[in-house]
């Protein structure tokens, strides 16, 4: 019975006493505490810096709108020059050319790739996965075989689509130059380029066989004479993965037909002093992304005068000190 009556007072005491409070209720001790625990907070606390390093933004080859070059945007200048110094390679985005006409008569007239030279001229080239045609725009037997084998009215509408996507391509080729000999270091004496005639090559590539060959350029055959001119203009027809050999390993980055992705060529690397790196460049095609057919791409292989521009002046600027020079003695 006495622990009974131990264990009922136990238990009716346990639940009418209130529970302890782990905060005191006293008025305003909260907000005191509050604020010097925000106070201990802000000096002890630093935030660190989690911006990236420059190397991790510089990445991918700048990508930069044609209209910013034109209005010398300097911040579109800047990182055109570092792009073509750090990778020899920059993407061209709103040059204005429709693709999609293009790729339908490169479609119609594919039989311009079954020409065969047997390797006379050079200006049909296969290299498993791809086929090259070079359009020789004033060679009577070329025009005569690619007529003869395509037909008359698909040459001709071909061969004037060819002729403006050429000026086009060229003209913006004569901009990128002038950009270049006009921003890029003042403080190297630049040599001149030979002028070269500019070069446009035809690609059609196999679905099956562009997945991951890289015939074209990364070949040793054709290794040198990749590198002749200053700049190699691509022009893309389908969404693809442009690959490039750098000195330090390969990049790979995306590619659009909206862009136009630029390379740079032995005579840049010459006339900068090699402060630009030559590299080269291939493409390869998800038949997943690819439209009905086999992908195209057009290259321009060229070598602007106005490189020779920027020399001038600096031979002028030279000439006009050395007459100063004699003139105070």
């Amino acid at each position: 019975m006495s622990i009974m009556r131990s264990r009922s007072r136990l238990s009716s005491s346990s639940s009418q006493a209130p529970p302890p409070s782990p905060i005191p209720t006293g008025k305003g001790s909260r907000c005191a505490a509050d604020s010097i625990f925000s106070n201990y907070l802000n000096r002890s606390l630093k935030i660190p810096q989690l911006s990236l390093p420059d190397y991790v933004h510089r990445s991918v080859p700048a990508h930069i709108d044609l209209h910013s070059l034109l209005s010398r945007d300097a911040g579109s200048v800047n990182r055109l020059l570092r792009s073509a110094a750090d990778f020899g390679v920059f993407r061209i985005s709103g040059h204005g050319i429709r693709v999609d006409e293009l790729r339908s008569a490169l479609a119609e007239a594919d039989l311009i790739f079954r020409i065969s030279d047997h390797g006379r001229s050079g200006y049909c080239r296969h290299y498993g996965g791809c086929e090259e045609f070079v359009w020789r725009r004033f060679e009577k037997t070329v025009t005569e075989q690619a007529r003869n084998e395509i037909g008359a009215e698909k040459y001709r509408s071909l061969g004037q689509k060819i002729k403006n996507v050429t000026n086009k391509l060229e003209a913006i080729a004569v901009e990128l130059a002038q950009v270049i000999s006009e921003t890029a270091n003042k403080h190297l004496i630049h040599k001149g380029i030979q002028p070269r005639e500019s070069s446009l090559s035809l690609y059609r590539y196999d679905q099956v066989g562009s997945m991951g060959n890289f015939p074209p350029l990364f070949n040793e055959k054709n290794h040198e004479t990749y590198y002749e001119h200053a700049l190699s203009l691509h022009l893309l027809l389908e969404q693809c993965v442009f690959h490039v050999q750098l000195e330090r390993g390969s990049l790979s980055f995306n590619a659009s037909p909206d862009s136009i992705v630029v390379t740079v060529g032995k005579q840049l690397e010459e006339w900068s002093l090699g402060e630009f790196k030559p590299t080269s460049g291939e493409l390869t095609f998800d038949p997943k992304d690819s439209s009905a057919g086999s992908p195209f791409s057009i290259e321009l292989k060229c070598s602007p005068s106005n490189f020779n521009h920027g020399l001038a002046k600096i031979n002028e600027f030279f000439i006009f000190i050395c007459q100063e020079n004699l003139t105070v003695t």
